[in-house]
């Protein structure tokens, strides 16, 4: 079976876990259901937990936002993560405590080194010293395991609410390198996990494709010019990757000319390009920040030059909507530990673990029907067995917009239906953090409309809303945005263009909607901007039954370069808790709202609790 590590910081789960083989389960709550949790009764917050431990689950993965906690610099307030903290505590629950997401304030100035380039890492010394006060917070309350930051490799964050900052390999492991004796020192028992990487577009295979042509760029040259008709101006600051490779893994964009094209610099590791030929017509991927996780560790490795960073590596890999035993290495996931784990070896951390800090899969799908609705109604009834109370507020998604985008559930009948009403618009200007607002800019809506005077209009953005009330009356356009009055509010967070807002004031579809039987569509999560890559309920039964196969068992058919069973190097594995939707979303999403388990329960309690299939 998996050896229990007895590195210091992690003993013996408080719950009973020697019946599973001696690998510890947990779930990684995520901040959608964090905030969920957060807000329940301490009642509710109990039988979430008495539910967990049934399923043998002892620890638990928790967020202390930065942001959140630290808001004006050297005054922390813990208040936000200790909700959830001291109730899973209480509970007899293990922590990890997840550390990232900067305020404005911590991050470095545009241009910083060794960034070259406007990505706004967070500085080093003030991530250390917020790490070091967790430390010093928690470890006071019995938690010693601590993670620093969360998927680096894929952050995009300066696009957040919050704008935690871009990171390049460079700029994490500067973070990682200060955080980590600081953490130590404040906490000499503590553990620390790093790395944190996503592991799926393994090979650039995620992003926008687009159409780009380029001259000749001499070996050791600075910068290159590369032609895109398709270009926009957020492509700026995302990697750029080709089919041939004829651009070095890292590649970023520094300027986006809309229809013209790029300017793009080498990656932060290069001092210059290397001789790249002419070409006409390629295609071209821009990404976000996303880095393959092997090149991201390698270049952080070397970032560190022997310093240490943390005590285990955590990683997160995904394989849906595949199982492991089938996942192409194209994809990265499942098929990237070989390589990351090679890489702890070359760089002489071969005697740590690998803790999966997030795997699992999530679903989110309702099977509906409804009748046809005239272009005047201002409700439909979607119809579908799995209708939850939990659903209020979700917003809805019909595969080929058969729905106009941001309808919204008003009310459910639980098991029969759920109310949707259309959209009131979408905001057409960003609101800003701090800065008191006197009208709300809306893009066009389905239909003209007449707001009254005083009726509430809810923004909603990941993680938060923002609740305005009409200081007048005002009547939308179908064909240009619109200005809506409001009572002067000082906003907490950020709210991009684009953020739908809600609010029943008798709008209509605008057009007719066909009747639809038996038709699959997505329930989002009202804090959420997105949810993405549902998969079936015994899909992701499956991929939890074969993660734990392959750890505790040996590895799944296909797969044999993941090495032989036990994995002798992994330790405590986390289920992601998704937000999920369409009766779904229940108790670390394993259970749905009307409180009826979900396959993968059984499956997590089969795999794991034996160390078996």
């Amino acid at each position: 079976m998996v050896r229990r590590f007895s590195s210091p910081g992690w003993a013996r789960a408080k719950a009973a876990d020697a019946k599973r083989g001696n690998l510890a389960i947990g779930i990684a709550l995520g901040s959608g259901y964090q905030n969920h949790f957060a807000a329940l009764s301490p009642s509710e917050q109990q039988s979430e937990i008495t539910k967990m431990r049934a399923a043998g689950i002892t620890w638990i993965r928790m967020d202390a936002e930065w942001w959140t906690v630290e808001k004006t610099q050297g005054t922390f307030d813990w208040s936000v993560p200790d909700v959830t903290a001291d109730a899973m505590l209480a509970g007899g629950m293990n922590l990890v405590v997840l550390l990232n997401k900067s305020p404005v304030w911590a991050r470095q100035a545009a241009g910083s080194a060794p960034l070259e380039s406007p990505w706004p890492t967070p500085v080093p010394a003030r991530y250390a010293d917020y790490c070091a006060a967790a430390a010093t917070h928690y470890s006071a309350k019995g938690v010693h395991v601590f993670e620093l930051w969360n998927e680096p490799n894929l952050d995009s964050g300066v696009d957040t609410a919050a704008g935690w900052g871009h990171l390049s390999p460079w700029g994490f492991a500067d973070l990682a390198v200060a955080a980590y004796p600081a953490i130590r020192t404040a906490d000499p028992k503590a553990y620390v996990l790093g790395g944190t990487l996503a592991t799926n577009n393994e090979f650039g295979t995620g992003g926008t494709v687009r159409t780009a042509s380029w001259a000749a760029v001499p070996a050791g040259a600075t910068s290159a010019t590369i032609t895109c008709t398709g270009a926009v101006a957020s492509d700026a600051y995302g990697i750029l990757t080709d089919t041939a490779d004829g651009w070095p893994i890292g590649t970023v964009i520094t300027q986006a000319t809309a229809g013209t094209g790029y300017t793009v610099i080498p990656p932060v590791w290069l001092d210059g390009f290397p001789a790249i030929s002419a070409a006409s017509g390629r295609s071209v991927r821009r990404s976000g920040l996303q880095y393959p996780p092997d090149v991201f560790l390698k270049q952080a490795y070397a970032r560190a030059d022997g310093d240490p960073m943390w005590d285990a590596l955590a990683i997160h890999p995904y394989t849906y909507p595949v199982l492991p035993a089938t996942q192409e290495a194209v994809y990265g996931g499942w098929a990237t530990v070989p390589a990351l784990r090679q890489l702890m070896k070359d760089n002489g951390e071969g005697a740590k673990p690998m803790w999966m800090t997030e795997v699992g899969a999530p679903t989110g799908t309702a099977t509906v029907s409804w009748p046809t609705t005239a272009a005047s109604a201002t409700t439909i009834t979607l119809s579908g067995s799995t209708a939850a109370t939990a659903d209020e507020g979700y917003t809805v998604t019909a595969p080929s917009g058969e729905l106009p985008a941001g309808s919204y559930v008003t009310a459910v009948s639980k098991g029969s239906s759920w109310t949707v009403v259309p959209p009131v618009g979408a905001i057409a200007a960003a609101i800003t953090k701090g800065t008191a607002i006197s009208s709300v800019s809306l893009k066009a809506t389905a239909t003209a409309l007449t707001i009254p005077s005083g009726t509430t209009l809810t923004i909603v953005s990941a993680p938060v809303t923002l609740t305005v009330t009409t200081s007048g009356a005002v009547t939308t356009s179908t064909s240009a945005a619109t200005t809506v009055p409001v009572a002067s509010v000082t906003p907490d967070q950020s709210y991009a263009a684009g953020c739908p807002v809600r609010g029943s004031v008798g709008q209509t579809w605008g057009a007719a909607i066909s009747a639809a039987s038996a038709l699959a569509v997505r329930l989002t999560p009202p804090a959420a901007a997105t949810v993405w890559g549902q998969i079936s309920e015994d899909l992701q039964a499956a991929i939890i039954r074969e993660v734990f196969r392959a750890i505790t068992v040996g590895v799944p058919a296909g797969t044999a370069s993941l090495g032989s069973a036990p994995w002798p190097y992994v330790g405590p594995v986390f289920l992601f808790t998704w937000s999920d939707a369409g009766g779904t979303a229940g108790p670390f999403g394993l259970v749905r709202a009307d409180g009826t388990p979900k396959a993968a329960l059984a499956a997590l309690t089969t795999a794991s609790l034996t160390g078996g299939p």
